[in-house]
């Protein structure tokens, strides 16, 4: 059985989903988290979805051939990002990431990839046999979080490494911290290497300068991002962006054919599209009272106490170059409370739902979306809690001091072909891991299959556990946790 993560009362079993989305939609919980219209947010043309839902029928264009409507829309996107070109994605960044990687790297190649990436560039890794070089982000000793890509570390890699097809960088990180893109940019471009990055949770950074330069600007050849997860865009929403002479767009193209739906949603496209125009006509207005309020915002959660909050000044400026404020980082680390009881007491007793528990803070994800009443419900709240916190700990810290090395025994590929069989967490410790191991969200994985398991990761999922927090890869049998392990 799998680990449950926490959940809210059951609802009843008759009840639909749809039924049981509609109950939420009329509910008090506020969203500290994705999507970023907020459950509020939208266009004016949204109406009714369902009157809405079409094909490719007369005047409605391809996705996968455009040359008329989708094609004019997706220009107006690369026009508003200054990208050479711009393709919508239903997929999510997920099928932009696994398109990207699988269209700049031959199979068997070697790609450079920081080891703080998500899930899904490690399966492009796996479909295409792909030889991994990891580059692991220093751990902020403050907050637990990753830090940035140091560039003199992806330089040196070609010192031992000589036929690089690609990197590929997560900028900002789940927790907003941004690398210098640019500066690996200009490390790579020199080697002849595209560079790939991750910028799911960065779509708003175009809009106001308030947040960090987007990767666009600073020279990456492909970038993703999630229009749902902080705009005011439907989820599954995002955009893929191709720049440069370094990468074959047509390969790139075609493997979007591969990895999206070959039936795209007119109501996702349509709202990528409504989305962009309403920031395109309104942006500078509707970002300049949000940036304003976010930063009242932050300034009110600096007088707590006990919850502490990240800020630019706190990260080293030789692998950060930027931190995104859109972010709220809320660490209770070294207090009596856990991450995960903040989590709950701002759900139970304040309807709050945050974006993202850890084993010492919570993540609230903010956006244009967001109200004053939802900032003022916010501060109100962690005011109180900060109030209730009276005590340092002395309980041991469940969170890494460094993103744990693994050696890699066997490629994930074939890791993932070879039997498998369970063992006790306990008793792990040496094996070679079966399985992806990771919280989700954010969804990077703390061991890859292939990986030997070692006695820091075996502590890091224990800790995880006693925090109860949901983590995908292990389960329970027995009343014991076990991890599956190539026999």
């Amino acid at each position: 059985m799998r680990i449950p993560g926490k959940k809210i009362d059951k609802m009843d079993t008759n009840q639909t989903l749809f039924k049981a989305l509609k109950a939420y939609e009329q509910s008090d919980i506020y969203p500290f988290h994705m999507p970023g219209h907020k459950r509020r947010l939208a266009p004016a043309e949204a109406g009714d979805l369902y009157g809405m839902d079409i094909t490719e029928i007369d005047g409605f264009d391809n996705l996968h051939e455009a040359e008329g409507i989708l094609k004019d829309a997706m220009d107006y996107a690369a026009q508003l990002y200054h990208s050479d070109e711009t393709i919508f994605l239903v997929n999510g960044s997920t099928a932009g990431i696994l398109s990207a990687i699988a269209g700049t790297c031959e199979d068997g190649g070697s790609i450079i990839a920081a080891r703080n990436c998500h899930k899904s560039v490690y399966h492009a890794i796996e479909l295409h046999h792909l030889q991994p070089i990891y580059i692991y982000p220093p751990v902020n000793t403050i907050y637990g979080i990753n830090e940035g890509i140091y560039p003199l570390d992806v330089e040196k890699m070609w010192i031992t490494h000589q036929n690089i097809q690609a990197i590929v960088i997560t900028s900002p990180t789940y927790d907003g911290v941004v690398s210098d893109i640019g500066e690996i940019c200009r490390i790579a471009h020199e080697k002849g290497v595209p560079v790939i990055v991750d910028e799911a949770h960065g779509a708003h950074f175009n809009f106001s300068d308030y947040f960090p330069e987007s990767a666009v600007s600073c020279g990456a050849d492909i970038v993703i991002q999630s229009t749902h997860k902080t705009l005011p865009a439907l989820t599954q929403t995002a955009l893929i962006h191709l720049n440069g002479p370094l990468i074959d767009r047509e390969r790139i193209r075609r493997m979007l054919t591969v990895y999206q739906t070959s039936s795209p949603s007119y109501i996702l496209m349509g709202s990528i599209d409504a989305c962009l125009h309403m920031l395109g006509q309104k942006g500078d207005i509707l970002y300049r009272r949000y940036t304003a309020e976010l930063q009242k915002l932050r300034e009110a959660i600096h007088e707590c106490r006990h919850i502490h909050m990240p800020e630019p000044e706190d990260f080293p400026l030789e692998n950060v170059k930027d931190y995104d404020r859109s972010k709220l980082v809320l660490s209770v680390r070294n207090t009596s409370m856990s991450g995960l009881q903040l989590h709950e007491r701002l759900l139970y007793r304040y309807g709050i739902q945050m974006e993202m528990v850890s084993p010492d803070y919570v993540l609230a994800m903010t956006s244009v979306g967001d109200t004053s009443d939802g900032y003022l419900k916010l501060e109100k709240a962690l005011k109180q809690i900060d109030q209730e916190i009276d005590r340092e700990s002395d309980q041991k810290d469940l969170l890494r001091k460094s993103f744990p090395v693994a050696d890699q025994k066997m490629s994930i590929y074939d890791a993932q072909w070879h039997k498998k069989i369970s063992c006790p967490l306990n008793q792990s410790c040496g094996c070679i891991a079966g399985d992806y191991i990771y919280l989700y969200p954010p969804g990077i994985p703390l061991i890859t299959p292939g990986e030997i398991i070692t006695e820091e990761i075996v502590e890091t999922i224990e800790g995880w556990i006693a925090g109860s927090l949901h983590v995908s890869g292990i389960f329970r049998e027995c009343n014991e946790y076990v991890i599956r392990i190539i026999e």
